[in-house]
């Protein structure tokens, strides 16, 4: 790698191609077939709930943990009014909470009796619903229904921890799948796969995180920046979340949330400002990186997990995060080269800097004002 200060015209990235390039056109509806493309592979879920399903008896308690800034703002105010004891809106979301989760023990409906709802103060970001059912009987298979509509967003999914007395099992609740059985007198399954589509789907849902790397990527010089990059983002994110799940590290989202916006904008600054932003790249990377995994990783502790339960999620999520940062990568850096031919070779580094700070501003304003 050459030094952009030594060399005039070495500002370009190194991955940009010299042959004669194609009509502005022409490239930018490149990029704007591909991300259509890749958002119709990636249905985007604007909100992840986490939730925890406990059978005793002929006992169920279900507990559901939410971002109160992913959901729709009128469910967020409603939530969190009910939270600090609006009794109007405490029966509202309670009759919601009754219509959007239903359970079966054995092939009978359980009954739905206390509902609670919590969380939105000055230190806590979740809003946090939980509800008591009492079964008709203690045997048979346990089927849950877990569908709130747009209530809580319009691609609402959840993680769940199902236990039983066969054990626990994690599952997702998607768009694909608002429903899940188990036979509690058989072992469960485990749920790798769950969390790998679950690691997929935050990292190419988490536009933040997505943000933050195109940043990084706009100003790196050459292959090898960018394999340094993005495994020293990888490995941060799985610090934090390791540490977080074994409940070594919490930090409130209200603090967090306004941090990754933060580490946006210094990143776009840096390739604005900086004549060499790829330097030292990689360790922005890894530090702010630390801060994403909190993102996503304090609310792991909502349901629970523990043992071979953990190492799955552990496991699953991270090689999830890191299959679809592998994803976006392939996909933006062909684009990156693309709109960096010819004259676009100091411009495209420069649009995508300035977007990025100007997104990473706004986030960063509404989460601070929001908090």
């Amino acid at each position: 790698m050459r030094d952009c200060s030594s060399v005039r015209h070495s500002s370009a990235p190194a991955f940009s191609a010299r042959r004669k390039a194609p009509s502005r056109n022409a490239r930018w509806a490149v990029v704007v077939i591909a991300v259509l493309f890749c958002t119709k592979l990636f249905a985007h879920a604007t909100t992840t709930g986490l939730i925890r399903i406990d059978l005793a008896g002929d006992r169920v308690s279900y507990a559901l943990a939410v971002a109160l800034p992913e959901i729709p703002n009128s469910s967020a105010l409603l939530l969190t009014a009910a939270a600090n004891g609006d009794q109007g809106a405490a029966a509202t979301v309670a009759e919601q909470a009754r219509r959007s989760v239903r359970i079966d023990l054995g092939g009978t409906p359980c009954k739905a009796s206390g509902v609670r709802i919590a969380g939105g103060d000055a230190n806590d970001a979740r809003g946090k619903v939980e509800i008591d059912f009492t079964c008709g009987g203690q045997h048979g298979r346990l089927t849950v229904s877990d569908d709130w509509g747009t209530f809580l967003g319009e691609h609402y999914q959840a993680l769940a921890n199902i236990r039983t007395p066969g054990g626990e099992r994690q599952v997702v609740f998607d768009e694909a799948s608002r429903g899940e059985s188990v036979d509690i007198s058989r072992p469960v399954e485990t749920g790798w796969l769950d969390f790998i589509k679950l690691g997929i789907e935050h990292i190419l849902t988490g536009y933040d995180h997505l943000l933050f790397l195109l940043a990084l990527l706009a100003g790196a010089r050459g292959f090898l920046s960018v394999v340094k990059i993005v495994t020293a983002f990888t490995l941060a994110h799985s610090v934090t979340l390791t540490l977080a799940a074994l409940g070594l590290v919490t930090i409130p989202g209200r603090i967090i949330e306004p941090l990754i916006a933060a580490t946006i904008i210094w990143v776009a600054l840096e390739n604005l400002l900086s004549a060499a932003p790829d330097r030292r790249r990689w360790m922005w990377s890894f530090g702010f990186g630390l801060v994403h995994g909190l993102g996503f990783a304090a609310a792991l502790g909502e349901i629970n997990l523990s043992g071979a339960a953990l190492v799955r999620a552990l496991v699953g999520f991270n090689a999830g995060v890191e299959i679809g940062q592998l994803i976006f990568v392939v996909v933006a850096l062909p684009a990156l080269a693309l709109l960096s031919r010819g004259r676009g070779a100091t411009l495209t580094p420069r649009v995508a800097s300035i977007a990025a700070a100007v997104m990473g501003t706004y986030w960063l304003i509404e989460r601070v004002f929001a908090g």
